[in-house]
């Protein structure tokens, strides 16, 4: 695949206009480290008194470009990592919102319009469903659900990185082990594997529970005036 050197990327996202604050060096490095792009290549140069040529693929333009317009969504760059999770988080509550339960909604609605946190143990539910229910035929059910939600995400991160579309196949990826994690937390359980809950654990921690907790802070912001008005269609609350 076709590389741009640090220099000429910089160059480039500067004619498009894209601003890149008063350290560009420091913004396309810290865009790599949080993952959101793909890290760079460093390579020597024969005179030690020349620095190393840094180098990036060639698309890594497009994505930086992606990146800003997000950011002028009112995404940071936490949320943009944890794309999925906000993914997550929107769909659990659209599943609400159409399921058409007054007393979900009116619960839903206080959620939304406090300053709580609150919102994220509730869109847990169906996770925990899967690590604490005791009806075998019902985590049976869910255990093969997340590990086909998990295989798929893996597929299409395969997929992805063939294309060389690093940034979007490490969201599959994320996705992927966003619900291994918690089949492995299970598994460990029923299991008695202290080593393998303790690792399980400390994944879904980091990678379920943290970015689940993120996204619906950002999606409370994001609901509260077009659910008020939701609401005040379907006369609740009032």
């Amino acid at each position: 695949m076709k590389s741009i050197s640090l220099h000429n990327l910089i160059v480039q996202l500067q004619k498009k206009n894209i601003e890149l604050g008063p350290d560009p060096k420091a913004t396309v490095s810290l865009y790599s480290e949080l993952g959101l792009i793909p890290p760079p290549k460093i390579k020597a140069q024969e005179s030690t008194d020349l620095p190393p040529e840094i180098s990036y693929p060639q698309d890594t333009i497009k994505k930086i470009i992606e990146i800003k317009d997000l950011k002028k969504k009112g995404l940071r760059l936490e949320e943009i990592r944890d794309s999925y999770a906000l993914d997550y988080v929107k769909s659990a509550i659209e599943e609400i919102m159409a399921s058409q339960n007054e007393e979900k909604l009116q619960e839903l609605a206080i959620l939304l319009s406090e300053d709580n946190d609150k919102l994220s143990s509730v869109l847990e539910a169906p996770i925990l469903k899967v690590i604490e229910t005791k009806n075998s035929k019902e985590l049976n059910q869910l255990l093969s659900l997340f590990a086909a939600q998990s295989f798929y995400a893996l597929n299409e991160s395969n997929q992805l990185l063939e294309t060389y579309n690093v940034n979007e196949a490490k969201k599959s990826l994320f996705k992927s082990i966003f619900y291994l994690s918690v089949i492995c937390l299970r598994l460990a359980r029923n299991s008695k594997n202290k080593v393998l809950e303790d690792a399980a654990f400390e994944t879904y921690d980091k990678m379920v529970l943290g970015p689940i907790d993120r996204a619906s802070k950002k999606v409370q912001e994001e609901f509260k005036t077009s659910f008020k008005k939701y609401l005040k269609t379907k006369k609740i609350g009032s």
